[in-house]
């Protein structure tokens, strides 16, 4: 989904009201923490992730806890089924090696994936897992590009692991600066941490306003985001998270923007 829209913004000049026109593209976002395809019930079931997907008719994509050819979703490639059904470019970021496959995140994109790259994550607390970033630069209309990044932070009780997982994060970002960047995914961090406080000092909180999202049934603590770079380059225009209890332990965040 693409359009160019207009904006009139009231400001004040000279003590006057003036209409101020704002133009931009406007992009649909949505961040899923899938559970492999697991849904509530306990069955695998990666048709109700694509329902989600195809309800919400989201331009980029950034999907967390996704199984590529792993005996526990019978070797098949959840990417390429969600691609399948959607018809949507994809790219997995592997964070490691399970069952036989792969287990990492993945992004879905209607616009050309012109780069990717998967970035490791620092993971060494006892209990941790392997943790990892999936990159891409996608070209938009225009022939403008766009950089997008799902990920999915440490999960234990000591932020430790987040923190450092942010700074490396922070560190990439600002290696790059010149594109205009969306970071969504699972972060395990509440809004008042300080890893999420990290994003804030550098991203607009496209999911500010939104309550919680995990878990699924009846949500009580907001893990999810959709973080917005550089701060000045963007307007959020809706924002909500999605009130679906079964397809997946988490429940999915979407917003739709608009870069300016």
């Amino acid at each position: 989904m693409y359009r160019i829209v207009f904006l009139f913004v009231l400001t004040l000049a000279a003590s006057y009201p003036v209409l101020a026109q704002v133009q931009g593209q406007v992009i649909k976002v949505l961040s899923y923490n899938i559970h492999h395809g697991e849904n509530t019930q306990g069955q695998l079931d990666i048709q109700g992730i694509a329902n989600v997907i195809l309800a919400t008719n989201p331009d980029l994509v950034a999907l967390q806890e996704v199984d590529s050819s792993t005996s526990r979703v019978n070797k098949t490639d959840q990417l390429k089924e969600l691609a399948a059904i959607t018809g949507m470019y994809i790219y997995f970021g592997k964070a490691m090696e399970f069952d036989g496959g792969g287990f990492g995140n993945g992004v879905l994109s209607r616009y050309p994936i012109e780069k990717s790259q998967n970035i490791a994550l620092p993971a060494k607390g006892a209990g941790s897992e392997p943790r990892n970033a999936a990159v891409v630069t996608v070209k938009l209309p225009g022939d403008s590009l766009l950089r997008f990044i799902s990920t999915h932070l440490d999960h234990l009780d000591d932020p430790a692991d987040r923190l450092s997982q942010v700074n490396l994060l922070m560190q990439h970002v600002q290696a790059h600066p010149a594109l205009p960047l969306i970071v969504a995914g699972d972060m395990n961090a509440q809004p008042a941490s300080k890893e999420i406080s990290i994003f804030k000092q550098n991203f607009a909180d496209a999911t500010e306003k939104l309550g919680p999202t995990w878990p699924s049934d009846k949500p009580t603590q907001k893990l999810d985001y959709i973080f917005l770079y550089n701060k000045t380059q963007w307007h959020v225009m809706n924002v909500q998270v999605v009130e679906e209890t079964v397809a997946s332990d988490h429940r999915p965040v979407i917003a739709e923007v608009l870069l300016k």
